[in-house]
């Protein structure tokens, strides 16, 4: 009987997974050009490179994608609600196309550093305008594994570059990697817009015809009332930079602008981007591609683990976690480098830093790579999360740029080691800011967080647990 109806429950929701997976190859296209610099650099960087590139130059290929995508919720903003999130996500996978098709037919670096910038307007406005598709199509009842598929396609394309790249052509890699995007936009323009947005136009009747098909039923008078009755609130209570400035909502700012910096001072986009030059270094008894591989692989399984866990275990458990985790991975590999660089013997023990490595990504992926998301959509009022996601995307971009590019100069000045200590250190002190400022919110009401969120004291939002304060 339970089979039958997890079947039913499928039949149910067909559509909106259908749309939801479709949506979220654009996920899989962007993460795949920023896992593709993995085994694409060290193909680069040898002595036969189809493309030869300095050190200094490949740091640039890494974080120009990082660094245009700081624009991309810039351009979001702009279309998503003047033309809608379908336009608007159509439109965020074309230069991503156009990017592949210069690695593909382009023979100088300049060419290449405009792919790379074409592809991060793209990778900015796929993450800030996918979330609000997904959240505006699906039901209560499956929101939430629907938004853990933003994720899973996200590490999927990583995977993908990883799997592929070491054992195909620099040229022959964008040329495959190009039916990602083209996928999404061919299958996506088939598939409907948002019910809040042609509600939000006055188009009640597309808007009706739409959520019929997305909810596979006739009737559905009461839900769109809802819908009707949400763009109105949305409306008369839009939200600007200024709102965010108000006591209960600059300290929300506070929050979730150092979790962002914490995702990526903890090192982990330097461990993707890099993770095939930083596997050649270490003598483990595996090629430098397959460990790739294999981190790659346990990254997607607990990506998709994870939202369940979120929900068990609570946000600051699993941040305080993820974050020790990360510190002591990071101190642990770079005393391995540290040793190298001393010339000590390491023979036999080349294995730890890969098993290290790997349980970092476990830690990294439960806690810091999903829970800032989701303690985003909670501790905000609903008339200003959308700023406040802008500027969370456009701050994390930044400190991911200066990650990206300095990992690689830090690295050839002064030794890997000292790379992988900046970013323990940078996780060590964050633990005192996890510790002291993020609120639990697992379990409350959104009202209650919002209450909680205008105490006069950090204490009182980690202490609360069941009764309602005022505001100060």
């Amino acid at each position: 009987m339970g089979t039958w109806d997890d079947v039913k429950d499928f039949r149910k929701y067909a559509n909106q997974y259908l749309a939801a997976f479709t949506g979220t190859l654009l996920m899989l296209s962007v993460a795949a050009s920023y896992g593709w610099t993995s085994p694409t650099l060290p193909l680069l960087l040898a002595a036969d490179s189809p493309l030869p590139i300095t050190p200094d130059e490949s740091s640039w290929i890494v974080s120009i994608l990082v660094l245009t995508s700081i624009g991309g919720p810039i351009v979001t903003a702009w279309l998503i609600d003047g033309f809608g999130r379908k336009i608007t996500l159509l439109v965020a996978v074309i230069p991503s196309i156009i990017g592949w098709v210069l690695i593909g037919v382009g023979d100088s670096v300049a060419v290449l550093f405009v792919s790379r910038a074409l592809s991060g307007i793209s990778y900015g406005m796929a993450y800030s305008s996918m979330p609000l598709y997904l959240g505006e199509i699906a039901s209560d009842r499956i929101r939430g594994s629907i938004g853990t598929l933003l994720t899973v396609m996200a590490k999927t394309g990583i995977l993908l570059e990883y799997v592929i790249g070491p054992y195909v052509g620099y040229r022959t890699l964008a040329w495959i990697s190009i039916a990602f995007p083209s996928a999404f936009f061919v299958l996506f323009l088939w598939l409907p817009e948002s019910p809040y947005f042609l509600l939000a136009k006055q188009r009640p009747e597309q808007a009706e015809k739409n959520l019929r098909w997305l909810r596979r039923a006739s009737d559905v008078q009461d839900e769109l009332k809802m819908m009707q009755a949400a763009v109105e609130r949305s409306q008369q209570n839009r939200g600007t930079f200024r709102d965010l400035l108000t006591r209960g909502n600059r300290r929300s700012l506070i929050i979730i602008l150092g979790l962002g910096a914490l995702q990526q001072l903890c090192g982990s986009q330097a461990v993707i981007a890099y993770s095939q030059q930083i596997f050649d270094q270490v003598d483990s008894g595996l090629a430098a591609h397959e460990s790739s591989i294999i981190m790659a692989v346990i990254q997607l399984v607990t990506a998709a683990l994870s939202s369940s866990i979120v929900d068990r275990v609570g946000r600051r458990p699993l941040l305080l976690m993820s974050t020790v985790g990360c510190a002591v991975g990071t101190f642990i590999v770079g005393l391995y480098f540290f040793l190298v660089h001393q010339e000590v013997d390491v023979d036999g023990i080349g294995w730890i830093p890969l098993v290290v490595i790997m349980i970092y990504i476990v830690f990294y992926t439960v806690g810091l790579a999903t829970v800032p998301f989701a303690i985003l959509g909670e501790v905000f009022p609903t008339n200003v999360k959308a700023v406040a996601a802008a500027i969370y995307t456009m701050f994390a971009g930044s400190v991911g740029f200066g990650v990206s590019k300095l990992y690689q100069l830090i690295s050839d000045e002064a030794g890997t080691y000292l790379s992988f200590w900046i970013f323990a250190a940078c996780s060590t002190a964050f633990v005192v800011f996890v510790f002291a400022l993020v609120p639990e919110t697992k379990g409350k009401p959104l009202d209650q967080i919002l209450v909680e969120m205008h105490t006069s004291t950090s204490r009182s939002i980690n202490c609360c647990r069941g009764k309602k304060q005022r505001p100060v």
